[in-house]
C-alpha cells in the first residue's frame, strides 16, 4: 500500500491510509481523516491547526503542495 511524505522546514508531514480512509499526521499527531489523499493534501496547503509546529500552529505557512505528484511516495 501506499502513501504521501512532504518534508518542511519542520519536519514531514504524511498522508497514509487509515481506518475507513486516509489520514494526515505530523509526528505523532493525527491532523484530520479524509476520504480521499487529494482531499488531505488539499486542506494541509490551505491550513491545519498543528500545535507542534514550532512556528505558528497552521500548515498553511510551510507552502505544503496541494497536487500530490508533489510529494514523496511512501509504501507502507
Amino acid at each position: 500500500m501506499k502513501g504521501f511524505r512532504f518534508g518542511s522546514n519542520q519536519g514531514a508531514f504524511y498522508i497514509l491510509p487509515g481506518q475507513g480512509g486516509w489520514e494526515a499526521t505530523y509526528g505523532n499527531e493525527t491532523l484530520g481523516q479524509f476520504s480521499c489523499p487529494q482531499e488531505a493534501a488539499d486542506d494541509l496547503a490551505r491550513g491545519l491547526i498543528c500545535p507542534h509546529l514550532s512556528e505558528g500552529d497552521d500548515t498553511s505557512t510551510l507552502e505544503i503542495p496541494e497536487k500530490l505528484s508533489d510529494w514523496e511516495i511512501v509504501h507502507v
